[in-house]
Order: C-alpha cells, then sequence, then structure tokens
C-alpha cells in the first residue's frame, strides 16, 4: 500500500491473535478490568437500546462519530460526508482499493473511501489483550482497553475520511501529520460526547491510555505514525479544544 493510502493503523502479528480473547458480547464478557462491570459509552438519543454485541457497537459508533461530522460540515456549510463502513466477521477476509484485509485490521482505505475494522481486533482491543503486540503498551506506554478505547479507534479512522474530504491527502504530507491529526479528530468527537453525558466514568482515561498504546518510536520510518505521547497530546488537544480547526496546527510546516 502506499503510505497516502490509509494502511492498515493497528495490525498485529499471527503470533498475537493467538492470545486475543473474544469478547463478543459487549456485557458479560471479559472485562479488561477483573472484577469491575464494563461500563459502555452511551450511542444515540436518550433511552435508545444499547448494543450488546461487538458488530452491534462497532456499527453504532461509527454511526454517531459520523452524526457529529455531518452536524460539523452543516454547520460550516460543506457538502455531508459521506463513506462506506464493513465489519468484519473472525476468520473473515477481504479485498479493498488499498490490499487485502484481514481480522486484524482496523483501517480507513482512501482508494474505496471505506472504514474496515474485524470484530476480533476489536475483541482485543476491548478485551487489553492486544497489548503486548501494539508498539507503545508493549514498551509500557499506556493500555489499549475497554470500550472507549475501541471507540477511540472507530473515530481515528473516521479522522482519516474527513482529511479525504478536505483534500488533506493531495497534500502528499508525511504520515505522522495526518496521524496525529486524525488523533485530534477523534477527540473532538469525544468531547461532543462528553458535552452531551454520554460517557461513563473512566472512558476518557481509557481513550489517553489507548493513545499512548498505540505509539511507535520507529521516527526514521515514513510510516511512522507519532509517539506514545505525541498520540495523546494530540487526542487531548481535539478533546480539550472540541474545536476541529485546532487540529491543523499537525499539518502546519
Amino acid at each position: 500500500m502506499s503510505s497516502l493510502i490509509r494502511p492498515r493503523l493497528f495490525v498485529v502479528s499471527g503470533l498475537a491473535l493467538v492470545a486475543l480473547i473474544a469478547a463478543t458480547q459487549l456485557r458479560g464478557g471479559t472485562s479488561a478490568h477483573a472484577g469491575e462491570q464494563p461500563h459502555q459509552l452511551s450511542l444515540g438519543t436518550q433511552g435508545s437500546a444499547q448494543p450488546q454485541t461487538m458488530e452491534a457497537f462497532l456499527t453504532g459508533v461509527t454511526k454517531d462519530v459520523d452524526a457529529y461530522w455531518t452536524k460539523v460540515f452543516a454547520d460550516n456549510n460543506l457538502p455531508e460526508p459521506r463513506v462506506g463502513y464493513r465489519i468484519l466477521k473472525p476468520g473473515e477476509t477481504g479485498d479493498s482499493a488499498c490490499g487485502q484485509v484481514d481480522d486484524t485490521t482496523a483501517a480507513y482505505c482512501q482508494g474505496d473511501d471505506t472504514i474496515t475494522v474485524a470484530e476480533q481486533f476489536a475483541d482485543g482491543i476491548y478485551s487489553g489483550s492486544l497489548d503486548r503486540a501494539l508498539p507503545g503498551s508493549s514498551q509500557g506506554f499506556g493500555s489499549a482497553a475497554g470500550d472507549f478505547a475501541v471507540a477511540y479507534v472507530v473515530a481515528h479512522e473516521y479522522g482519516h475520511q474527513i482529511q479525504d474530504e478536505l483534500g488533506v491527502f493531495d497534500r502528499n504530507l508525511p504520515t505522522e501529520d495526518t496521524e496525529l491529526q486524525a488523533d485530534c479528530y477523534a477527540g473532538n468527537w469525544a468531547k461532543s460526547a462528553y458535552d452531551q453525558n454520554r460517557l461513563e466514568d473512566g472512558d476518557i482515561q481509557e481513550a489517553l491510555d489507548a493513545a499512548l498504546a498505540v505509539g511507535d518510536f520507529d521516527t526514521a520510518n515514513p510510516g511512522h505514525h507519532g509517539t506514545p505521547e505525541q498520540r495523546e497530546e494530540a487526542w487531548s488537544r481535539g478533546f480539550e479544544s472540541g474545536d476541529p480547526d485546532s487540529c491543523a496546527t499537525y499539518l502546519e510546516a
């Protein structure tokens, strides 16, 4: 895949997949924190039925993030953002304009304008079983666990779609710049959910820990996504400002 077309941002090795806990049920499954009742981000309007499976949760978060950006675009007299999305079942593979996708995937592909998230990957994030496979957490930075860590991943991928809508990829910017801006955009969405009193205790910390966990240290690599501290800071900037314009700083020379 070209560096301009969104790569698989969160890919784990085959060995790491052995460690995945198939926490298909969001409630009643294995909690990332032993002994604690798992909490869940409230999706939709007050009183809406909440998702009980990972597939339903991923769908609900994608629609929630989409609703946020649709409003942002409307407020700025821009056309409604449009994107396709698909959720891969465990063991399922498929083709995309960016290459084959499988159950280790969470990615946005610019070529076919589609967000793909694998249930098995999301289960591993939710349960915390992927920590040793993520560059940051494997070095002691953060821990990707919980429902809002999964939501962070989805919101980050949708952030890349927003960049596509706004022509960011046409500028041939370094991968690090676009990755950090997508983290910032994920923070923008999270702030909107917070302002609507739809977050549970601990959700913000889950997002911050996840941002640390997925940071990497290969700064000489053109595919470098940002260090743990940079990714945490980017999400925090988006959350604290609640303003997508604040995320433009990552694209400045």
